[in-house]
């Protein structure tokens, strides 16, 4: 829920750099996202069937570093931790 509230109103940090490498993780956190499909049959290749409709904590994972607890990921902080 913290995760939700906060990703409506604030921003990502200016210091994530990278991208998405469509692993799925962030999508199984908790619980496998509906949405979620793997690519050509492959297992380790997903995505969004929902994509332009997917709510900002979504769009926004990981909107901090404290926030990403999965890796590796495509996105990374750079700076002083």
């Amino acid at each position: 829920m913290r995760r939700f509230a906060t990703s409506l109103i604030l921003p990502i940090d200016p210091n994530r750099t990278g991208e998405c490498l469509r692993c799925g993780a962030c999508c199984e956190f908790l619980f496998k996202c509906p949405f979620l499909r793997t690519v050509d049959g492959q297992p380790d290749s997903y995505s969004c069937s929902a994509y332009s409709l997917r709510p900002p904590q979504c769009r926004k994972y990981p909107r901090t570093r404290a926030e990403q607890i999965h890796l590796p990921c495509g996105y990374r902080f750079d700076g002083p931790p």
